[in-house]
């Protein structure tokens, strides 16, 4: 009877863990800055950048974590005398390890909709390499046209990751769909 008990004891204990991590996230962070020790680094929810609801840690050794269960977009920055080390990354806080690098082309990966950031984040990037030439040359139609494409690959993407996620969500509100 004592064994039962003690089995039962630790099933329970590892289910209790177990279930209380499924929908916390967690965002381990890296930074490429040499002289950011001891630093603060913050995680704000996009729309709620209220002390109440941002959140910070210290870098040590180049790292730092993040951990909670509140799923919003968010924007990992470093405090505003040190935001020229690194720069700004969107991160959606769903369940899951989150995997980012602060830095001069910061990026993060690790769950589907940060993997999906990541992919329209080197999306943007690429459009803005086209795009700003062909504009600044005077080339409005061809420039107007490279972005309707990344609108539409915009749109495509929040369709795919799903419109009511966080993150097809955001990417609907920057890009709605027409009305016909």
């Amino acid at each position: 009877m004592k064994k039962a008990l003690i089995l039962l004891f630790a099933l329970s204990s590892v289910l209790f863990f177990s279930c209380g991590r499924n929908d916390q996230y967690r965002i381990h962070g890296r930074v490429t800055a040499n002289d950011l020790e001891d630093m603060q680094i913050f995680l704000v929810p996009l729309g709620h950048e209220t002390a109440e609801f941002v959140d910070s840690v210290h870098i040590h050794n180049h790292e730092f974590f993040f951990k909670g269960k509140e799923h919003w977009m968010c924007e990992i920055r470093l405090g505003k005398y040190h935001r020229d080390k690194g720069q700004n990354l969107l991160v959606v806080t769903e369940p899951g390890d989150i995997y980012v690098t602060i830095g001069p082309d910061s990026s993060g990966g690790g769950t589907p909709q940060n993997d999906s950031l990541q992919v329209w984040k080197d999306l943007t990037i690429a459009r803005n390499k086209v795009f700003g030439p062909l504009y600044d040359a005077g080339r409005k139609a061809e420039a107007d046209s490279v972005h309707n494409a990344y609108k539409e690959r915009t749109r495509e993407l929040a369709r795919n990751v799903g419109e009511e996620s966080i993150l097809g969500a955001f990417l609907l509100n920057l890009y709605p769909v027409p009305a016909e």
